[in-house]
């Protein structure tokens, strides 16, 4: 079923309800506005604690212009090779202690800031399932963005890189699509479908 604009709910939409507790919330994309139009209504729901790892920068960038501006619940982390296990760490502590979203934005980001590492994937695998194991102690919600595209002989790869994306059992799907009102959110799980209308994405 596919909600639009024109439905009552739409103007209610908190896409917090929209995640799960004790799964990954995998966020999958293939144009890069559609995950920040998606993250920056997602911050804008919640009045949780945000914890978000910004590791291909976009969403600074709009931060940096002004396009939106940064909430009190937000603690933005802005990693390089050097700090992102400190930043990691931090974020872990902080996570601990109280009910937050964690966002990785995004695994391409990770994978690209950890290239010269041996055994890249399962360094990433590891960061990621540490993230979820702390976020399940706290009741604590873990989105990851992946930009991707699907090939049917081989699934989800990765853009640009080409790298075969490794599914796990404990995820939730979350697809973005473009749709002429606004973001189309598919959930694969439950068949469930629903537009964000443009004039509540906080980027237009």
């Amino acid at each position: 079923m596919i909600k639009n604009s024109g439905d009552n709910s739409q103007s209610k939409l908190n896409l917090q309800t929209m995640l799960e507790q004790d799964l990954i919330n995998s966020v999958f994309y293939s144009d890069p506005f559609l995950k920040a139009g998606f993250i920056s209504k997602l911050v804008q729901d919640t009045e949780l604690q945000v914890l978000y790892l910004d590791l291909d920068l976009l969403y600074s960038g709009y931060l940096v212009s002004g396009t939106i501006s940064i909430s009190n619940n937000v603690t933005l982390f802005q990693p390089t090779s050097e700090t992102l296990y400190k930043m990691i760490k931090e974020i872990l502590v902080k996570a601990s202690l109280s009910k937050t979203i964690i966002i990785v934005d995004s695994l391409n980001g990770l994978f690209n800031i950890l290239n010269r590492k041996k055994n890249v994937g399962k360094t990433v695998m590891s960061i990621i399932m540490l993230l979820a194991s702390i976020a399940k102690m706290t009741k604590s919600y873990l989105v990851v963005g992946s930009m991707v595209r699907y090939k049917k002989e081989e699934g989800w790869i990765m853009s640009p890189t080409g790298k075969r994306l490794v599914e796990t059992k404990n995820s939730k799907k979350i697809l973005l699509e473009h749709e002429k009102e606004g973001i189309l959110l598919s959930i694969p799980s439950d068949s469930c479908k629903l537009v964000i209308p443009s004039n509540l994405i906080p980027l237009v």
